[in-house]
């Protein structure tokens, strides 16, 4: 149990406030953003949203989309504090100004604010092809009081409290089909804390039920896109029909914000082909709704629709979102794959063998039915290197993958799941075949469900010497002429064994970063950022990236780059921590912190295997600020490992001095290598000097680089 007085501390570490000089008087943590209100804003026009924040958001100069065409500026005024009262506080809102190009793609943006003190959580905002009502601020719980809206809209609400229900009200015509959708959780997953009632209640699950004229429930639905809920229905009558909003759990929190399209035009959840190859052209089937009749060759294909896909022999490879046509006119925007080479669609039919691969190939599909499998036969000799790759959740598809190798006698030699956390349901397999022959490939669905929707686009090729760049680098605060550091990790693939550079590309004017590069011997590293004495308030967006040297099947050797993966801080409940994906990264030269300098004493050390070696740290504190300093070699969390520098073999010694309280201005580092320590030469690594503002965040500084190098073992006497 904690004890009195260390909750007491916490607490007291979780407000942020100065005084009238400008003092400091408690722990900075970065700007942790609860909500956006309204979630939503259509395409072409622009408008205001509030922006709930836990800390003030005063003095913001800078807003970070994760793609182009919407544009947020800070709209306040005035100086405008913002107490963090309890954990779970829907926060303090600020309003900002909101530019949407009208050509930029519908869907969830993410987006961050950098302030001249810290810079923020990630937030969420929703772009629709469609008008925005906001929920006017009155009762509407049940269709007598139900708030009357036009269609096409796009209703934005929040389910502000426990039994809260949200009624919309429109005119329909007998025959009309019509979308009915929330985005409830798309527009709040990354969101920090949300945290309603744990450990059970966390993001919203809406439901949403269309009640008829006659005041009967004509249709409902839960739990389509994740736990967003998605109805397509054609009205039996005209007459007033009535969309009702709700938590399943009847949960409710100021934090839950959401919107509801309701429209009647073409919907499609992708195109079978997934993919086309770069320079040519393929009629695709579109999988959706309110379509259109349309004949595909001599094929009735009902509410489904075909388009003519072509392109550019110079389109970059990748995924992109294009719209496809219609009968009925233009589709919201779909996934589409530009490939390098040649593209498939999967057989359908159970009864049929397991369709045969040439690769490298691509290969679309779907999973129509529960239990639905399919099946695809290659050859292999001994020793061959493969990767297969599903891509479905990342693009909308509720496709929860599942990827098995089978050898000519029936047995399963391999089966992968999701490949990079638990929040990507996509699988990835890389796979060394154990002797010639033919294999099976099988692609289901992990529960075993199958519907329209359960799309997917599989790659298969032969697999090269790669590697992915994973790490925590969620966002950075600097001072003028102090360093932080964030940490990156790798893994190597399919033979790749040498060396990879870690590099953050843009990072803002009078920032730099210490060159690092992960030996042969070792899969971690530490970024080490340091502010020039005179770096300038500001902030960048930036990427983290590995660059490394492979050989390819050719013989030839060529540079690859690998762009890291971020991931973002959540709290969970208790206090604990969650990792969940991001796009975004931010670094910010800020005014000064609660640290205004952290040194080391040395700037090279030297360790020899089975000896030690240790270095002092010593801190400067902003006036005022006496909170306890926590030095550390590693960024943790109890027993999770978020971020590794030293090399194997080498560990902080127990007989360190991490500990720096009230006026404590000095520890020491000591560094142990075991007898088997790898040898690594000028390795630079620094001390973290961890501030803690909430039970789970710290706010990290550390010492300029200091140079390690672990000198090899010496030889056996004979």
């Amino acid at each position: 149990m904690m004890s009195k007085h260390r909750a007491i501390m916490l607490l007291a570490a979780m407000a942020v406030a100065f005084t009238s000089d400008g003092a400091l008087q408690a722990a900075i943590g970065f700007r942790q953003v609860t909500s956006t209100f309204p979630v939503a804003v259509q395409r072409g026009e622009s408008g205001e949203v509030e922006l709930r924040s836990n800390f003030t958001l005063d003095e913001t100069h800078s807003v970070f989309v994760d793609r182009e065409g919407v544009t947020l500026t800070f709209a306040e005024s005035e100086p405008k504090e913002a107490p963090r009262k309890n954990r779970g506080s829907p926060g303090t809102p600020f309003r900002f100004h909101v530019e949407v190009d009208a050509d930029a793609a519908p869907g969830v943006y993410e987006y961050r604010v950098a302030t001249s003190q810290a810079v923020s959580s990630v937030a969420q905002l929703m772009v629709t092809d469609y008008p925005v009502v906001l929920e006017e601020k009155k009762p509407n719980g049940d269709p007598q009081t139900a708030q009357s809206v036009s269609l096409p809209v796009a209703v934005c609400g929040v389910c502000e409290a426990f039994e809260d229900v949200d009624c919309f009200q429109f005119d329909g015509k007998a025959g009309q089909a019509l979308r009915l959708e929330i985005f409830a959780q798309r527009v709040t997953d990354k969101i920090h804390g949300m945290v309603v009632r744990g450990p059970l209640i966390y993001l919203m699950d809406p439901i949403l039920t269309l009640i008829g004229p006659n005041g009967q429930v004509i249709a409902q639905n839960d739990n389509f896109f994740g736990g967003d809920a998605l109805l397509f229905h054609r009205l039996p009558t005209d007459g007033r029909y009535t969309l009702e909003v709700r938590d399943a759990r009847y949960a409710g929190d100021p934090r839950y914000s959401y919107c509801v399209e309701i429209s009647d035009r073409p919907y499609a959840f992708a195109s079978l082909p997934m993919a086309v190859q770069r320079g040519a052209g393929v009629e695709v089937e579109i999988v959706g709704e309110m379509l259109g009749d349309t004949m595909l060759g001599d094929k009735m294909l009902g509410d489904m629709a075909a388009a003519a896909v072509k392109l550019d022999g110079d389109t970059p490879l990748g995924w992109r979102t294009v719209r496809l046509e219609t009968p009925r006119g233009p589709t919201n925007p779909v996934p589409l794959l530009v490939s390098d080479h040649a593209e498939i669609v999967a057989a359908q039919s159970a009864e049929e063998p397991p369709q045969r691969l040439e690769l490298p190939v691509g290969v679309s599909g779907q999973l129509a039915h529960d239990d639905q499998e399919h099946r695809f036969v290659f050859t292999a000799d001994k020793g061959d290197r493969f990767h297969f790759e599903v891509d479905a959740w990342r693009h909308g598809s509720p496709l929860d993958s599942v990827l098995e190798v089978y050898d000519a006698a029936g047995k399963m030699l391999v089966e992968a799941d999701d490949f990079s956390s638990p929040a990507v349901k996509d699988s990835r397999l890389l796979w060394t075949a154990p002797a010639e022959g033919e294999f099976t490939l099988v692609l289901r669905d992990l529960h075993g469900r199958g519907g329209r929707e359960f799309l997917y686009h599989l790659t298969a090729k032969p697999a090269s010497p790669d590697f992915e760049v994973r790490g925590e680098y969620y966002y950075a605060m600097l001072v003028p002429g102090v360093s932080t550091i964030w940490f990156a990790r790798i893994e190597r693939f399919n033979g790749f064994e040498g060396p990879v550079r870690i590099e953050v590309e843009d990072l803002p004017p009078g920032v730099t970063q210490t060159p690092v590069t992960i030996p042969a011997e070792m899969t971690h590293c530490g970024i080490v950022l340091t502010a020039d004495d005179d770096a300038k308030i500001g902030a960048a967006r930036v990427r983290v990236r590995g660059v490394a040297e492979i050989t390819d099947a050719s013989g030839e050797a060529r540079e690859i780059v690998r762009y890291g993966q971020a991931t973002c801080e959540q709290q969970g409940s208790g206090g604990g921590q969650s990792r969940w994906p991001i796009e975004t990264q931010v670094v910010a030269v800020t005014k000064p912190l609660d640290l205004t300098k952290v040194e080391a004493s040395v700037d090279e050390i030297t360790l020899t295997p089975g000896g030690e070696a240790e270095f002092d740290v010593r801190i400067e504190r902003s006036e005022g600020f006496e909170d306890p300093v926590t030095l550390a070699t590693e960024f943790d969390y109890f027993n999770s490992k978020f971020g590794e520098q030293l090399p194997p073999g080498v560990k902080l010694s127990k007989k360190s001095k991490l500990r720096l309280a009230g006026k404590t201005l000095e520890g020491k580092i000591v560094l142990e290598a075991d007898s088997k320590a790898k040898p690594v030469t000028r390795l630079p690594i620094a001390a973290l000097a961890r501030v803690s503002v909430t039970f789970s965040i710290t706010t990290n500084y550390c010492t300029q680089p200091v140079h390690l190098t672990v000198t090899p073992a010496a030889e056996p006497s004979k």
